[in-house]
C-alpha cells in the first residue's frame, strides 16, 4: 500500500512538472509576449501616442466643389494646433472674376482677381474660431496689359 502511495505521488509531481514545464525559463512561450517585447525597435502607435501632445492634422479636410455661373469654390480647414485652424478657399473661374471683401470671421484677405491665363486662387486664413467664409464676386473688363517697345 505504501508502494501505491509512492507511486501516485511520483505520478503527480511528474504531472506537475510536465505541466509547469512550459512555464520554465528557458522554454519561453512567445505567443504571449507583446510586439513592443518581441522586437524592442518598433513601438505600437498607442505606446507612442500616449508620450506626445496630439499634433496639428496633416492632411487638409476639403468640402466638395460648388459650381455657381461664372466660378466655382472650395473650402476646406485643418487645425494647425494650440486652438488655431488654417482655413482654405479656392476659387476657380475662366472669366474675368473679381473677388472683395474675402473674410473668414474676423480674418480678412486681400482681393483676387481671376483670368483665362490665371484660372485659380488659393486663400489661406488662420482662424481661432468656426467661421463662415464671406465674399464678393463680380464680373471685371478685360484688364489692358501695356505693350513693352
Amino acid at each position: 500500500m505504501r508502494r501505491l502511495g509512492i507511486l501516485f505521488f511520483l505520478l503527480f509531481l511528474v504531472s506537475v512538472q510536465n505541466s509547469m514545464a512550459q512555464d520554465f525559463m528557458g522554454w519561453p512561450n512567445f505567443n504571449t509576449v507583446p510586439d513592443t517585447i518581441k522586437n524592442g525597435e518598433t513601438k505600437t502607435q498607442a505606446a507612442r501616442s500616449k508620450k506626445k501632445k496630439p499634433l496639428p492634422q496633416k492632411q487638409i479636410v476639403w468640402q466638395a466643389w460648388t459650381d455657381l455661373l461664372k466660378y466655382r469654390y472650395r473650402t476646406g480647414s485643418r487645425y494647425a494646433g494650440r486652438g488655431n485652424w488654417e482655413r482654405y478657399i479656392i476659387f476657380e473661374s475662366h472669366e474675368n472674376v473679381r473677388f472683395s471683401g474675402i473674410s473668414c470671421g474676423s480674418a480678412k484677405a486681400p482681393d483676387v482677381s481671376l483670368s483665362p491665363s490665371s484660372p485659380v486662387a488659393k486663400i489661406v486664413l488662420l482662424s481661432t474660431s468656426a467661421s463662415r467664409w464671406k465674399w464678393n464676386a463680380s464680373l471685371s473688363s478685360t484688364p489692358t496689359i501695356p505693350e513693352h517697345n
